[in-house]
């Protein structure tokens, strides 16, 4: 692959975890940081669009010293840490429909934890470290996060709700009850951002049926002036696939999904462990061929 026209600024659009982080997820590699600090200051446009909520990507965010948008949970909310000239956008589940999934008793019975989460506060029914560390519950320290009963004191929409099931041969049932709001909501399971265990694999993930980062790439090219043809955009799972299938030049990570990778328009040739972004995007930014 290779930019038709290497003398536009571009829109790049980088996915956090496996793809600008390492896979212990709390650093990027110095060549990925290093090259997305130097694209900022040739005039580039560099946004982080992830699953992660604010809590957990703000700090990324400064550490790149960037003022654009920033994207959470995979589209469902969109704001302007720093500048705050753009109205904040957010795409929740209604809190009437959030209420019903949530006291469904065949869902309820198969649930051993529940999370629920808003742009800036979470509360999670049991002290749970494996979801706490998922979920990124305590690191930002004025956001709301408290252990309490989801089913008494939850009110309004929610950005995200999150069952732990007791046993992951329940899904089936779970997967039956949650067809009734396939209008309203999107469902995650399993191997979520590429997480592989067996706590991964019993949680449910509901958000926005309208939210993906498909979605959320139009806005920002929109938002910047940019056509989508040239928008540059980095990612590794499925929640990316929309997001790198509708961009100009959608990559996939050489650790990507391989499902992610048939519709990719380019592979990096080093892994999220080894630098890929920074390596393949100098090198594409550059002119050369990759």
């Amino acid at each position: 692959m290779k930019l038709q026209n290497i003398n536009k600024k571009r829109l790049i659009l980088i996915d956090l975890d496996g793809t600008a982080l390492m896979s212990n997820g709390k650093k990027m590699h110095p060549k990925t940081k290093e090259v997305l600090m130097r694209v900022i200051n040739d005039g580039h446009i560099v946004c982080i669009v992830t699953g992660r909520p604010h809590r957990s990507s703000i700090r990324f965010y400064k550490e790149l010293n960037l003022t654009t948008l920033l994207v959470n949970y995979d589209g469902g909310h969109t704001h302007d840490p720093v500048i705050k000239k753009f109205k904040r956008l957010i795409f929740p589940i209604n809190g009437d429909i959030v209420q019903d999934i949530i006291n469904n008793k065949v869902i309820k019975k198969a649930s051993k934890n529940l999370l629920i989460e808003s742009y800036s506060r979470a509360i999670i029914q049991e002290k749970n470290e494996f979801m706490e560390d998922f979920f990124h519950l305590d690191d930002v320290a004025e956001d709301e996060f408290y252990i309490g009963d989801p089913y008494k004191e939850w009110k309004g929409p929610a950005t995200n709700v999150v069952f732990m099931l007791r046993n992951s041969s329940s899904k089936d049932e779970v997967f039956k009850q949650l067809e009734k709001y396939k209008y309203s909501i999107k469902i995650q399971s399993g191997n979520m951002y590429g997480y592989e265990s067996a706590d991964a694999s019993s949680l449910i993930s509901l958000t926005s049926k309208i939210v993906n980062k498909g979605f959320a790439a139009g806005i920002l090219a929109q938002y910047y002036n940019k056509n989508i043809r040239d928008v540059i955009a980095f990612g590794d799972q499925l929640n990316d696939l929309e997001m790198i299938s509708s961009v100009g030049y959608g990559i996939a990570m050489k650790n990507a999904n391989d499902e992610l990778k048939k519709v990719s328009a380019g592979i990096t040739t080093l892994t999220n462990n080894e630098g890929g972004i920074g390596e393949y995007l100098e090198r594409l930014l550059s002119g050369e061929e990759v």
